[in-house]
């Protein structure tokens, strides 16, 4: 009578045994243990691994199987082994399996243990796929012969061996038999994952061959949920394969089940880039949408700038840096490139260029400029070095409670206040300022 699917108990019959009946672990050279064709599984990360062995050890045996002819043969621990060799290691421990080990558990094993090997499941579905096949012949085989006895669904014994559930080998599946060609070209080299292959896989050949070129060199741009949208423009026949307004980076046609009726019925294009009447449209695609939106913030920002340039030449600030560049002009600096020596400032672009994108200078950079430049810093910003725009003090009295330039005796310049008890901060009236006040104007900057 056959026995109830066990691996392990089946892997464990093939196994070289001690005298004292446990398994047994052989030292074998690994010259003598032949990498087996049947392995499937990817090679990836061996010098990391060799790098964990050197610190901690081999922590798994390799599993081989005696060869009549001499020899082994490698079934699980492809990896360890070229890891060990790179280590330069002569010897592996193996787990040995008998010589005349039934081929269909072989396989088994073969696939369990290379699925243990990487903690349990982890597998791609291209190799999930694959691997099925191997073991469903595999178990059916053994059924056949009546080795072991499989009730239930053969789904639920593969997933055993790999470690994985029964939806994940069904999904699998679907990539496998779904797939064209090109694309599982392309999921083997890895350049869609397991949910973009699976969408692609739901997509009929042709749909697959056109987005295989339109996204040629790009696949990093494709996902599952792009995939689903390409699918669903699909499905009407006056959608484009890719957006018109996305060369670069490809995009489905978006919002094209709103736009059907109106399509059959004559009333719209069907590409709202077409369209001279997508402005305002309730069933536009949000590509267009945006570029219109987009267009209009920015003769938005157009105007408002524009106002703001308006105001700005009509203010007092905008006289001052008139009077400003007229007055370095005077004593030849027309431009940045004049300043050579002058330390760079952020203030000279206020100057000459844009002054709306940079903030005015206050005070100590125009006296400091102005000093560079050797001319008077008041005279400059006034722009009228002919009038008397100083006054001496205190044989000429300044108005009080009006905010003044004043000269100090120390050759300093500062912001006061003149009251009946002296002098007192502009910025803090309450607040008395012991200076010695030489000069005073009104004319300041804005």
């Amino acid at each position: 009578m056959a026995k109830k699917f066990n691996l392990a108990e089946l892997m464990g019959e093939a196994v070289s045994k001690s005298d004292t009946g446990e398994m047994r672990v052989q030292e074998i050279a690994l010259a003598e243990i032949e990498e087996n064709a049947a392995n499937t599984y990817t090679q990836t990360g061996i010098d990391e691994l060799a790098e964990s062995i050197e610190v901690i050890g081999l922590q798994q045996p390799l599993v081989v199987r005696r060869k009549t002819e001499g020899g082994y043969l490698l079934l699980a621990g492809h990896r360890r082994r070229n890891a060990l060799a790179l280590l330069d290691r002569k010897a592996a421990p193996c787990i040995v399996l008998d010589a005349d080990l039934d081929p269909s558990i072989q396989t088994l094993i073969l696939h369990w243990t290379n699925t243990m090997a990487r903690g349990g499941g982890g597998l791609t579905a291209q190799y999930t796929a694959a691997a099925a096949k191997e073991i469903e012949a595999a178990l059916k085989d053994l059924q056949a012969r009546g080795v072991v006895a499989l009730p239930g669904k053969l789904r639920s014994y593969v997933a055993e061996v790999l470690k994985t559930s029964e939806s994940q080998i069904a999904r699998a599946k679907v990539i496998d038999n779904g797939l064209t060609k090109a694309w599982k070209g392309d999921f083997k080299c890895h350049r869609i994952n397991d949910s973009a292959a699976y969408e692609l896989s739901q997509c009929d050949a042709e749909l697959q061959r056109k987005l295989h070129g339109a996204y040629q060199g790009k696949m990093y741009n494709l996902d599952a949920k792009k995939i689903k949208a390409h699918k669903k423009a699909a499905e009407y026949p006056f959608t484009q394969l890719t957006c018109p307004a996305e060369s670069f980076s490809p995009h489905p046609c978006t919002g094209v089940d709103k736009r059907a009726a109106w399509v059959r019925d004559g009333k719209c294009p069907g590409c709202c880039h077409s369209c001279d009447k997508a402005d305002g449209c309730e069933k536009v695609c949000g590509v267009v949408k945006q570029r219109i939106t987009s267009a209009k913030d920015a003769e938005t920002r157009k105007a408002e700038r524009q106002q703001r340039e308006d105001a700005f030449m009509k203010s007092p600030l905008a006289m001052a840096r008139r009077h400003i560049k007229l007055a370095l002009a005077g004593v030849g600096i027309t431009s940045y490139e004049d300043l050579e020596n002058f330390p760079k400032c952020w203030y000279t672009n206020w100057l000459w260029d844009d002054p709306l994108d940079c903030h005015a200078p206050d005070l100590d950079d125009l006296f400091c400029l102005a000093d560079w430049a050797g001319v008077d810093p008041f005279e400059m910003i006034a722009g009228r070095p002919e009038a008397k725009i100083w006054h001496e003090y205190p044989a000429e009295q300044p108005p009080e409670a009006v905010p003044l330039l004043c000269r100090k005796d120390n050759g300093s310049y500062g912001e006061y206040v003149r009251w009946e008890d002296g002098w007192r901060f502009a910025e803090d009236q309450d607040c008395p300022a012991s200076v010695t006040v030489t000069h005073w104007t009104e004319v300041t900057p804005e």
